[in-house]
């Protein structure tokens, strides 16, 4: 075999590595992310202030609302505190309990991947009682925390609010 066909031989086989290993990493699977979804904690009174979750781990993921009257059609303040490893992001996804709302999720800002806070709000409801479930929604890498928590608000009489819908 001449020096040439062993250059050629050569370089084919380092292109056809690179290639194998180019095509094994667009096409290898992406691991599917570990969800702990917690269970939400009936004692949990967000009026009284912030209630918080643990995971089975032992990490705490505590959650407020700003006014704690929680009033339906004005902005709120969402805040997010987390012990542990240290979140990506968090967002907090609210929704009626029994009746779907059609609300986005509310993104919240980080301070140093542990307390997150934003702004938030509730929509008007047809019910004057509205039992509420707002799922804090944590990123940890290929990690995922869902953490839900309930709360009731009574709304003013619909025929007296005023026909906005809350800041989102």
């Amino acid at each position: 075999m001449s020096e040439n066909q062993k250059l050629w031989l050569t370089n084919g086989l380092v292109a056809g590595l690179l290639l194998l290993g180019l095509l094994t990493w667009m096409f290898w699977p992406e691991p599917e992310p570990e969800v702990i979804v917690l269970e939400p904690d009936p004692a949990c009174d967000l009026r009284a202030g912030p209630c918080e979750l643990r995971t089975p781990g032992g990490e705490r993921v505590r959650f407020g609302i700003q006014p704690l009257d929680i009033p339906v059609g004005k902005t709120l303040k969402l805040s997010v505190e987390m012990d542990g490893a240290p979140a990506d992001d968090v967002d907090v996804d609210i929704n009626g309990v029994d009746m779907d709302m059609g609300l986005r999720p509310y993104p919240l800002k980080s301070r140093d991947g542990r307390h997150f806070s934003g702004p938030g709000g509730l929509n008007y409801c047809s019910r004057g009682i509205m039992e509420w479930e707002a799922r804090v929604r944590v990123h940890q890498g290929n990690r995922r925390i869902i953490a839900p928590f309930r709360f009731i608000t009574e709304a003013p009489d619909p025929a007296q609010a005023p026909n906005t819908e809350a800041s989102q």
